[in-house]
């Protein structure tokens, strides 16, 4: 691929995908010296159905009881 088809390549897929949302399209030069479009998501993407409906796989706030020391500091008095 050159790389004035891999430009119009990723400007196709940046219209018509259906990931074009949450997904841009660019083109890249690989150490061959060949062209090929690679695929990058965004950030802050749109959660998917399957994530909506069941969360995220991680909390998004810590636990705050974790943060409380286990044994209290000893006080020295000065």
């Amino acid at each position: 691929m050159t790389r004035d088809e891999a430009v119009a390549e990723s400007a196709r897929l940046g219209r018509e995908s259906p990931d074009r949302v949450d997904t841009s399209w660019f083109p890249r030069q690989e150490e061959s010296g060949d062209w090929t479009v690679v695929r990058v998501a965004r950030p802050g993407r749109a959660l998917n159905r399957e994530e909506l409906r069941t969360g995220l796989d991680h909390d998004a706030r810590p636990d705050p009881s974790q943060d409380v020391p286990q044994e209290p500091r000893p006080y020295w008095g000065f």
